[in-house]
């Protein structure tokens, strides 16, 4: 045993000293580059190896976004990090997000290769990860002008209604008891997606949640490999490439039994869905089968996590605002009461005249963004901005929390929840301004964020209008628990429990 012990520390250190070489001739080398190139972008003191990570770890449990607007506010609107074997550079301003994604945006337009995310996603074959270029340009336009326009979207309406009608009326029966509504959510959410993408008759819906749930359980944890990609045997070592194969092979094995439900429900479902589109693109050669399980998962997890986390931050923060909440329930309850006589639920067009409500949702946007970073892009051609070398191969993170955040732009309540700044305003999330970005920005745009913002506003209109909501017994807005944790979206840390009370009437006769 003392022999086996000795051995492994030889080979340990000779390891970590292997690294230490490796990364100093590369840190030596694009030193060089940067200064044939010209300067950098300011930012924190790099040590060997780590670079500038030690800068975004063990400062109060901070996530890393909150630790980096903090970096950002020292070192500039631009900022250098070294991220292991990663030159990165964080952009924390809407003008400098404008100058990357509108002035620059061909040679910003390929994300930066993320290896766990690479092998999750079916060798980045999707939409999402794949380079711009002709395969990419075809499945924009499926994506954009057939699968997720807005009248597709409005085709939906019927199956998000019936999965939130189930909602409500489980919620009934548990009046005056703590429900865990985040798990209720999700199942909702869950349920919409599956019905959305495979059909109304599909009953796949514990296989879509368990995918997932292992998906998000996958990456909620920072990779060595994903710091130093080029070290293929740290993903060896490590144990972290068998790790995630395993993963992808459940996930796989899981589209896998979805998709085979689908051939059995869809001639008895007979309506379209999302994929029948991208059915037809395989039957016609344009997709392989790898391509058609990427872009499949890039819906299913993209769709269900931003949707549910929107909700889930979007209800909180109604708690924590007693006024947000009686505002919100009055402009509900009314424009129910004014359908009534058409024998309507809360629909499309119901919420259409629900102002305050999509205030709250934009407002949530602003201060909860389903990732608070845009994906990160890869600079494709060394290129200046603002006086600033951007290298080749750099990779580029725009922090949305903290743009979104700025007092700047949004004065100084730009901490608070104030969804009456967005009403009378023209400030959307489309892509327009550039101070508030939460689902991105000019080609790269989430393709699915009228999708996912429509099941958005008719859960949390139906939660509203049916029941006043509590927290539970000795929790109170100011004590309210707003930790995060961040892994594809930035969630709350714990479930959402709270209390449905008085449950109201109306629905029965609405129904």
């Amino acid at each position: 045993m003392d022999s086996l012990h000795f051995f492994s520390v030889i080979i340990s250190s000779v390891l970590l000293l292997l690294l230490i070489v490796i990364t100093a001739l590369k840190s030596l080398r694009s030193n060089i580059n940067g200064r044939k190139g010209g300067k950098l972008p300011p930012g924190p003191s790099k040590l060997p190896i780590i670079g500038s990570i030690h800068h975004l770890v063990g400062f109060h449990s901070q996530l890393v976004h909150r630790r980096m607007r903090e970096l950002s506010e020292k070192y500039g609107e631009l900022m250098h990090l070294q991220v292991g074997e990663i030159s990165t550079i964080v952009v924390s301003s809407p003008e400098m997000a404008k100058e990357i994604f509108k002035t620059n945006d061909i040679n910003f337009g390929k994300r930066f290769h993320r290896p766990s995310l690479h092998i999750l996603f079916y060798d980045s074959s999707g939409l999402v990860f794949s380079p711009l270029g002709h395969y990419w340009k075809l499945l924009k336009k499926i994506a954009s002008m057939e699968m997720l326009n807005a009248k597709h979207v409005r085709s939906f309406q019927p199956l998000r209604e019936k999965e939130v009608s189930n909602l409500i009326k489980s919620l009934s029966t548990q009046v005056g008891c703590c429900v865990n509504l985040s798990d209720m959510v999700l199942h909702t959410i869950c349920g919409n997606a599956l019905k959305s993408i495979f059909g109304e008759k599909h009953n796949g819906q514990e296989a879509i949640l368990s995918l997932v749930q292992l998906f998000m359980k996958a990456t909620e944890e920072t990779l060595v490999s994903d710091i130093f990609p080029s070290q293929k045997w740290l993903q060896v070592i490590t144990g972290e490439r068998l790790r995630l194969k395993k993963v992808h092979h459940k996930i796989d094995m899981i589209l896998d039994s979805i998709i085979s439900g689908f051939g059995a429900t869809h001639q008895e479902d007979g309506g379209e869905c999302l994929f029948s589109a991208l059915l037809n693109l395989k039957n016609h050669g344009d997709l392989t089968i790898k391509n058609l399980k990427a872009i499949t998962l890039e819906m299913i997890v993209g769709g269900i996590e931003t949707s549910f986390t929107i909700v889930e931050w979007a209800m909180v923060e109604i708690l924590r605002n007693p006024r947000v909440m009686k505002r919100a329930q009055a402009e509900v309850r009314e424009v129910v009461f004014r359908n009534k006589a058409n024998n309507n639920n809360i629909d499309e067009s119901g919420i259409e005249e629900l102002e305050y409500l999509k205030a709250i949702i934009k407002e949530t946007l602003r201060l909860h963004p389903p990732g608070p970073f845009l994906i990160p892009r890869n600079c494709t051609e060394t290129c200046e901005i603002n006086g600033f070398t951007i290298p080749i191969g750099t990779q580029v993170m725009v922090n949305v929390w903290a743009i979104g955040r700025d007092p700047n732009y949004w004065g100084t309540s730009a901490e608070e929840f104030l969804p009456e700044r967005f009403l009378k305003s023209s400030i959307d999330y489309r892509g327009l301004n550039f101070e508030y970005i939460p689902f991105g920005v000019g080609r790269r745009i989430c393709p699915g964020m009228l999708f996912g913002v429509s099941v958005v506003n008719i859960i949390l209109a139906n939660l509203l209008c049916f029941f006043d909501w509590e927290l539970p017994y000795g929790i109170t807005p100011e004590t309210l628990d707003m930790s995060e944790t961040w892994g594809t979206t930035l969630k709350r840390k714990d479930p959402m429990i709270l209390v449905p009370t008085s449950y109201n009437l109306i629905y029965d006769v609405c129904k």
